[in-house]
């Protein structure tokens, strides 16, 4: 069956579809974002270590341990992946999508993504205890507005951060795409 690429996924050919609309997938919505910075909630106070798939909520974990086991836990699945095989597992799977920050806003559930880092996006409300970092940056208070792992040379367990705070380099940010199954399609 031929196949046609759109926006790096295939589907068939609309001939090929025996009038079903096909659908390639959805993105999650905003709702299902916040059941994932729940989750991630749950995780804060955790230890930091270096343990990938091994990460265990409130015994130790790091930042793609922590991400893939807060998805999982959210209703979100996929295989863990280090930072190191993430872009290669979006690449080949269509399980994420990367989503251009200037022209699409980001979402509460969004991975947030730097070379050898991932955190989750929780844009808290005001009014949130966890929003409020007691930080200023070039005179302008900064709010939380991630969830993150940090790293063997800081203090510091998983926890509420300020994206710009957090490290001086630029992110990516990628959001779970929802895929059909084989009746959809």
């Amino acid at each position: 069956m031929p196949e046609v690429e759109i926006d790096k996924s295939k589907t068939s050919e609309s001939a090929n579809t025996l009038g079903k609309e096909c659908v390639v997938g959805r993105f999650i919505t905003e709702e299902e974002g916040w059941k994932i910075v729940k989750v991630a909630a749950t995780w804060e106070g955790t230890p930091y270590s270096r343990i990938g798939a091994n990460s265990v909520k409130g015994i130790k974990g790091d930042c793609s341990g922590t991400t893939n086991k807060i998805y999982v836990e959210a209703g979100f699945s996929y295989p863990y992946q280090s930072t190191a095989s993430f872009e290669t597992y979006v690449n080949a799977s269509h399980r994420f999508r990367e989503v251009d920050k200037t022209k699409i806003a980001m979402q509460a559930g969004d991975i947030l993504f730097w070379p050898g880092h991932m955190a989750i996006y929780a844009p808290f409300p005001e009014g949130d205890p966890r929003r409020d970092t007691g930080l200023m940056k070039a005179g302008k208070k900064k709010m939380n507005n991630m969830f993150t792992a940090h790293n063997e040379n800081s203090t510091r367990n998983y926890d509420a951060y300020n994206i710009e705070t957090f490290r001086g380099d630029p992110y990516r940010v990628f959001r779970y795409l929802i895929l059909p199954s084989a009746k959809d399609c």
